[in-house]
């Protein structure tokens, strides 16, 4: 069991830190190996695992989107039967960011794996990345708003602050401030610009965001995915709200970080939650219609913005 681990993880940030700390020992003397499930049968795992390789003894191999083994497979039972009586000079890592925890073959993972479930946390990464740098007052809560929280791009953003105070160790607010990606921070707040003036039915200005948003190459499928999350969020959080939790009971509950939860409120002051449930089911419409082929999905989003009353 001591080799064998099951991971399910949130980002691919903390996955690959979490994958480099198990493996840090052999890894220069190992054969190393990805698959990935979506796209490739176990079978090929388990050749892999039981074959030997003329280049080392050494094996590490990383199995992605493991939730999709199915428990009467016949490679799912011989890889259950190897997990029994692993080789000592492999390590497999079986890797998800969705375990159904109620599946028999997710139970029987966990029973025969090291099972690891990584909790991400963005302000503690922010502060792990920085631990040899000096950071003023505010520059973590800078980095959270322009990431939106994303632990991806938190890694590469913070990456970039990294070299540019290379040699001085010190990153005050206004680094931050010129060195983070600007082009996301647009497209987060012309999003949640649109959100906010579709909520008070501003036509106007709805349709001016949302042609800002073409011009930063946003699909219409892909905003209404966003709008989509964010509406059922100030749902969520409306309703939260009305029983009185503050925002970090809200934030604790949702598991979703504080910061979000206060511009979830700031949209909520435009509008209401029967309006926001309105919107929802106008949403899902469109969202059907193009689906069904009923209307195109370019164009669909300013469809829904002229249909508003």
């Amino acid at each position: 069991m001591k080799n064998n681990f099951l991971i399910e993880y949130s980002d691919s940030f903390s996955l690959n830190k979490k994958i480099d700390e198990i493996t840090k020992d052999i890894k220069n003397d190992a054969v190393c190996t990805t698959y990935d499930l979506e796209d490739q049968e176990l079978q090929l795992v388990m050749e892999d695992l039981d074959t030997y390789s003329f280049l080392s003894n050494k094996k590490i191999i990383v199995v992605k989107h493991i939730e999709l083994l199915q428990s009467e497979d016949n490679s799912t039972k011989r890889l259950l039967k190897y997990l029994d009586n692993s080789l000592e000079d492999n390590i497999l890592i079986l890797v998800s960011n969705k375990l159904d925890s109620r599946k028999k073959i997710t139970k029987d993972l966990k029973n025969k794996t090291t099972y690891l479930k990584l909790e991400d946390n963005p302000s503690s990464i922010i502060k792990n990345l920085f631990n040899d740098y000096k950071l003023e007052d505010g520059v973590i809560n800078l980095i959270l708003e322009y990431t939106n929280s994303n632990i991806d791009a938190i890694s590469s953003e913070c990456e970039k602050l990294i070299n540019y105070k290379y040699n001085e160790k010190i990153i005050t607010r206004e680094d931050a401030k010129s060195i983070l990606y600007q082009h996301q921070v647009d497209e987060n707040q012309i999003l949640f610009d649109l959100i906010k003036f579709i909520a008070i039915k501003d036509k106007k200005n709805s349709l001016k965001n949302y042609k800002r948003l073409k011009d930063l190459q946003v699909d219409d499928m892909a905003m209404i995915a966003l709008l989509e999350s964010q509406l059922r969020l100030m749902y969520q959080v409306s309703l939260l709200s009305d029983k009185g939790c503050f925002k970090q009971d809200i934030a604790k509950k949702l598991d979703i970080h504080p910061y979000r939860i206060q511009k979830t409120l700031e949209l909520l002051y435009s509008t209401n939650i029967d309006e926001v449930e309105k919107l929802l089911k106008l949403l899902a419409e469109v969202d059907y219609k193009v689906k069904s082929g009923a209307i195109g999905a370019n164009g669909c989003i300013e469809m829904l913005i002229i249909s508003i009353k």
